[in-house]
């Protein structure tokens, strides 16, 4: 028999969000809600781990396959929203008889409760011999939790939902978290024979306390932190939450050796790699699977996604980063764009109001202003002037550019795909290159340049007359 088992609790649909996306699969950081407490259950228990959902049980176990991959993971249904007791009691179906002999049941938005606080509770209930062990908190504005209910001896007797409260009973401000541990065969007694609340008209968790301390001293363990284990219940509670785990993974980050002068306005996702002695400056986001290599820099309002830095890149201010790649010692920026499909080789440069799509920008080679650059493959040391445009799509289909190594594009240059410029060939500006250029050709395809002397002087006396 396996110590303990989990029950999270992610059936509610959040409705005070005002959103199609439950609430417990709302990404903070990148990383669905419901993935915090499982990840921290599958830390500390050794049993199963069952996730209770509501009608979203296919979209929740897709939302968090990226993140869990435990065998222990099980998923149950609760059909209609009957209160917690009866998500527990949907959740509880799904573990074994004998299988376990305690459950920790954890709500599925508390994604900033640390794991040591969850180790304390599993361990306060395991020193004191109890039924019974749960985690309380202080909020100086209660209004909506249950509240604990001690007697004089400051034995917990009850927890009291904030509709079922009793005059003057507003004011306790020790809450219910909604975090237990309790013995297998108590919390199945429990659940078997509880009733509909009077008020609520729901099956209520809380009861449980009330049965327990009536026959045994209820475990308490105090958060010191409230906003740590507080619930998420409107877009305000989210942003609040969301900055406390900005705060934690940022400090991470910077006890490793990332800089970050300005920590409050950075967003980096869970699962990011970020090595010793890269910069991320103001406003920058880093999201999705992302990897930023050692003595980067990543300045102001930058944004990357589901990209890849080596070491030593500088991107600048004002970029956005998108499925590329980029290799050691690129430069890139101010406003470039690089999208889906880029590979920045070995010290190549994009500069600013630079756009790339499925190019690989070989090693050396330059884009230094005001360049679109899709499907395209180009070579080493190759110089692209300002103005230059691939065209690559002819309304129907898309088609690819070649300049080989050593290529000089002059500005303003139009390369009409399908199109291949040979090695150490030269496009002079103004050119639409339409044709293949053999290697170390010069291409041009400007009109012959014409003078009318005195056009200024004739045309001031057209004016006078007329």
């Amino acid at each position: 028999m396996k110590r303990f088992g989990a029950v999270v609790m992610a059936a509610g649909r959040g409705v005070r969000m005002r959103s199609p996306i439950p609430k417990v699969l709302m990404k903070m950081l990148g990383k669905p809600m419901v993935a915090f407490p499982v990840e921290m259950a599958l830390e500390l228990v050794d049993g199963p781990v069952v996730v209770v959902c509501g009608e979203f049980l296919d979209e929740t176990r897709l939302a968090l396959s990226p993140w869990v991959s435990s065998d222990r993971i099980r998923f149950a249904v609760q059909e209609q929203p009957r209160g917690t007791a009866d998500a527990v009691s949907c959740g509880l179906a799904a573990v074994g008889q004998g299988e376990v002999e305690s459950i920790l049941i954890l709500n599925g938005d508390i994604p900033a409760m640390p794991h040591s606080l969850t180790r304390e509770l599993l361990d306060a209930y395991a020193g004191a011999g109890t039924e019974l062990a749960l985690v309380s908190c202080r909020q100086p504005d209660p209004t909506g939790y249950g509240r604990l209910i001690h007697d004089q001896h400051g034995n917990l007797t009850e927890i009291r939902e904030h509709k079922e409260l009793d005059p003057g009973q507003e004011r306790i401000d020790l809450v219910n978290v909604g975090v237990y541990t309790v013995r297998y065969d108590t919390l199945s007694r429990f659940l078997g024979g509880v009733s509909l609340s009077s008020r609520q008209r729901e099956y209520l968790l809380t009861d449980l306390v009330a049965e327990v301390a009536q026959r045994c001293k209820v475990a308490e363990v105090e958060a010191p932190v409230a906003a740590e284990v507080s619930g998420i219940n409107n877009r305000a509670e989210f942003a609040s939450l969301l900055a406390l785990l900005r705060a934690k993974r940022n400090r991470e980050l910077m006890e490793s050796g990332v800089g970050m002068p300005h920590p409050d306005s950075v967003d980096v996702d869970f699962g990011v790699t970020v090595g010793a002695d890269t910069t991320l400056e103001a406003s920058v986001a880093i999201r999705g699977r992302c990897a930023i290599g050692a003595g980067c820099l990543v300045d102001r309002g930058s944004v990357l996604v589901d990209t890849t830095l080596a070491d030593n890149v500088e991107v600048l201010p004002y970029c956005m980063l998108e499925g590329s790649v980029v290799h050691n010692g690129v430069h890139i920026g101010p406003f470039a764009h690089t999208r889906a499909g880029t590979v920045l080789m070995e010290n190549s440069k994009v500069g600013n109001f630079v756009e790339t799509k499925k190019t690989i920008l070989g090693p050396g080679s330059k884009a230094n202003h005001l360049t679109y650059l899709g499907d395209s493959t180009i070579g080493a040391k190759v110089n692209i002037g300002a103005g230059t445009i691939t065209c690559n799509y002819d309304g129907y289909k898309k088609y690819q550019t070649i300049l080989e190594d050593g290529v000089f594009i002059g500005s303003d240059t139009q390369l009409v795909a399908p199109v291949r410029v040979g090695k150490d060939a030269v496009v002079g500006a103004g050119t639409t290159v339409t044709k293949d250029v053999p290697a170390g050709a010069l291409a041009t395809s400007r009109v012959d340049q014409q003078h009318r002397e005195g056009y200024s002087a004739a045309k001031r006396e057209r004016m006078k007359k007329g």
